[in-house]
């Protein structure tokens, strides 16, 4: 029994010591090259959607470049290379811990652009204003039992439901239906698939439900009964019919 003892736990203590320093640090680092990727998304969405704001864009790609130079300093100043002086093997996950931290604050800061600023907000600048929804009148779109997917434009109700290229909702905007008619007529994201006001005004295009992912459904833009593309739509903009 003692030697039983003895070996369980020998097994644990290797399974809890198996990863080693150079794991770890790879891990922080993947860590940081996510938060990097959605930095990317949530910087290219702004692009996309205030590109006729040329002026602004201007200035955020400059604010951009300033901001990596920034983030490279920083990381500079929190590891400054001091002669003979050795941090140990957890200096690279340091480092990717650190750069990962500024790269959030950085998303969180960019995605007031995306966000939009409430009505009335004064110190708005180049952030433009929401363009909100009535919480107590959002109108669903209808799943049918075939699958496809059905939205009738109703003025007295409000909806917006966007296609996005990935289960993100920062990733590209593909298709949308909305009730507003700026979005519609200027189609702002640049969707590949156009803007509309419901799938009625689609043309030969439709939708058809695949299935739920998370906080998404997969759903098939079809044209001619023949698959176009697929994109993602959050599930709760969307109601099965029984």
């Amino acid at each position: 029994m003692k030697y039983l003892f003895v070996l369980m736990t020998a097994i644990l203590s290797i399974t809890c010591y198996s990863q080693t320093q150079g794991d770890i640090n790879q891990n922080a680092y993947d860590e940081f090259k996510e938060a990097d990727k959605k930095l990317n998304e949530v910087y290219r969405t702004i692009i996309s959607e205030y590109k006729k704001d040329t002026i602004f864009i201007n200035n955020l790609v400059k604010s951009q470049r300033l901001w990596i130079q920034f983030r490279d300093a920083e990381l500079e100043m929190k590891y400054p290379q001091y002669g003979g002086k050795y941090y140990g093997s957890v200096l690279p996950m340091c480092k990717a811990l650190y750069l990962k931290n500024l790269t959030n604050q950085r998303i969180e800061t960019l995605k007031n652009w995306i966000k939009g600023a409430d009505e009335g907000e004064a110190c708005n600048g180049s952030v433009n204003m929401k363009t909100t929804l009535n919480p107590t009148s959002i109108k669903k779109a209808l799943i049918r039992k075939d699958r496809s997917i059905v939205l009738t434009a109703n003025m007295k109700t409000d909806h917006r439901i966007v296609g996005f290229k990935k289960k993100n909702i920062y990733s590209k905007k593909m298709i949308l239906l909305s009730i507003f008619t700026h979005e519609v007529e200027n189609n702002p994201f640049n969707c590949k698939y156009g803007a509309y006001y419901d799938t009625n005004g689609m043309g030969d295009m439709r939708l058809k439900y695949i299935s739920t992912e998370d906080d998404f459904i997969k759903v098939e833009i079809l044209k001619d009964d023949k698959k176009l593309d697929k994109v993602y739509m959050l599930k709760d903009k969307f109601e099965f019919l029984k």
